[in-house]
């Protein structure tokens, strides 16, 4: 994983957390859905944040406060 990559992943992880949202779909066009579902799991398990997870529902990806 990138460094450009961790933070664009550490940035929406952020701006989520700061958000009133429990769901956001993330609309990367860039990079594979599922690559980007594990490097957000992966950047979540590494922070240490327990209440949000990230998930692929009808090929988009989300995050979700749980």
């Amino acid at each position: 994983m990138t460094t450009e990559m961790t933070e664009k992943i550490d940035e929406y992880i952020d701006k989520f957390i700061a958000s009133d949202l429990v769901l956001i779909k993330i609309k990367e066009e860039n990079y594979p859905i599922n690559s980007l579902r594990r490097i957000f799991l992966q950047r979540i398990k590494e922070r240490k944040i327990e209440n949000i997870t990230s998930y692929t529902f009808l090929g988009e990806l989300y995050l979700e406060k749980i």
